[in-house]
């Protein structure tokens, strides 16, 4: 990361930042989460809806206050010590008060003030946090059930985890799960 790069994710501490990615494009994301181990669900959701956001199982609290500090990322956790040890160290941070995901969403969306413009559904990895890449039918030939390829012409393909995306009926189901929130969606 050169400096201006540095320079510019701390200025902007988890709003808009400007990243240096591969090939020299300078391009805009959105808000960046980190996710403590308590919120699994909830950083997959956000992954669902276009965010960057980063979740391990298993990390050591100094290690997760360390990486939100140095990647300018927002802190989300259910454990109110952590919360105050973020805040101490001027963390962005989060306290998410319910156990549901349905409503740790709504929360995070109406804390933040995430409109359906920020919104980038179904571009990132689930699984990973990677951002997905289109490929051709004739790419993922080997990687979808037979039926699955018939009936599909886009497909998206994580460059990580090489984990293939399809717009089936889950998608479907997800945006209306989305739309009994409150959440605005629409599919591109």
């Amino acid at each position: 990361m050169s400096y201006v790069d540095d320079r510019l994710s701390r200025i902007h501490r988890g709003r808009i930042i400007i990243r240096y990615i591969f090939g020299g494009a300078w391009y805009m994301t959105g808000k960046r989460f980190l996710v403590d181990r308590m919120l699994g669900k909830l950083a997959k959701k956000l992954r669902m809806l276009g965010f960057d956001t980063l979740y391990f199982s298993e990390i050591e609290e100094n290690e997760l206050l360390t990486m939100a500090s140095n990647e300018g990322r927002i802190l989300l956790t259910r454990d109110k010590e952590l919360f105050e040890k973020a805040v101490k160290r001027g963390i962005e941070t989060f306290l998410i008060k319910s156990d549901r995901w349905r409503s740790q969403i709504s929360a995070v969306l109406k804390r933040f003030r995430i409109s359906e413009n920020d919104l980038k559904l179904f571009s990132r990895c689930m699984e990973c946090n990677t951002v997905l890449k289109e490929v051709s039918k004739q790419d993922v030939v080997l990687d979808v059930p037979e039926y699955v390829y018939m009936t599909h012409e886009r497909f998206l393909k994580c460059p990580m985890c090489g984990k293939v995306y399809w717009a089936g009926t889950h998608v479907k189901d997800m945006i209306e799960e989305l739309r009994k929130l409150k959440i605005p969606v629409r599919r591109e």
